[in-house]
């Protein structure tokens, strides 16, 4: 009766750690303010937080959010404070050390400029001459270094999307790579009118790629949560309510009145 009794526990417990995420428990994601995407002062953490909480609710998974900076916000998932990291898109860095979800969306990221200036660009050595406004922590300050080092130019970086965009419109920087929507709605919502006016962006894409959720690659309950989270995501999208957030969010639904 013993034997049989340890045997028992035995596969309870290899079972808890094998699987110890499971319906109805709560995982804590560090995240950024992102608007419109992401931000504690939208409806809902903005539509990419709401995507990440219904997907994960359709799996049995409660998610509460951390709000800290950029860099931070990564950090905290390799230091092991927070099970993962929410709307980072990928760089061979960071899959060495991460795993992803499949893609929320995709954000385009363009050059902002000054309305009046002539700026044009095809290759990216086009700009390296510039100086060249960056957000702490974002994929563009490792891309455009280089590139401004052996062209002359000069790399400006600045904590926030805001700080760059008030350092554009005063003539302190030349171009700055920012998300398309965010930075329109920075501009339409954190200046004094007539701001939007003065910013224009280039056509020609930066860079266009998806955001996901990421995990530290040596946490053993990763696997198990993204393929919660991807099942969770096909499901949203199957539903139509997917589409729905997209939407509301486009007309500005859950923006802070």
């Amino acid at each position: 009766m013993l034997k049989k009794a340890f045997f028992y526990l035995t596969i309870l417990v290899g079972y808890i750690l094998v699987f110890p995420v499971q319906a109805g428990d709560t995982i804590l994601l560090s995240i950024g303010e992102w608007p419109p995407y992401f931000s504690q002062e939208f409806k809902y953490g903005g539509v990419g937080s709401r995507i990440v909480t219904q997907a994960f609710a359709l799996e049995g998974i409660t998610v509460k959010f951390d709000y800290m900076p950029w860099k931070r916000s990564l950090d905290s998932v390799l230091a092991d404070s927070h099970k993962g990291s929410v709307g980072w898109r990928k760089t061979p860095e960071r899959e060495k050390l991460f795993s992803y979800t499949d893609s929320l969306f995709n954000s385009e990221v363009v050059f902002f400029h000054r309305m009046g200036t002539r700026f044009d660009w095809q290759e990216i050595d086009d700009v390296g001459h510039l100086k060249v406004g960056v957000t702490l922590g974002y994929l563009a300050e490792k891309d455009l270094g280089p590139v401004t080092r052996r062209n002359g130019g000069k790399l400006d970086v600045a904590p926030t999307d805001v700080s760059n965009l008030l350092k554009l419109i005063d003539g302190r920087i030349d171009i700055f790579p920012c998300s398309k929507e965010v930075c329109y709605y920075l501009l339409r919502t954190q200046f004094l009118p007539g701001a939007a006016d003065q910013i224009g962006h280039h056509p020609k894409p930066f860079y266009s790629s998806g955001l996901h959720v990421l995990f530290a690659k040596n946490d053993p309950e990763a696997p198990k949560l993204i393929k919660a989270f991807n099942r969770g995501l096909k499901r949203l999208r199957e539903s139509g309510r997917y589409a729905q957030y997209l939407e509301e969010s486009l007309r500005g639904e859950y923006a802070p009145r």
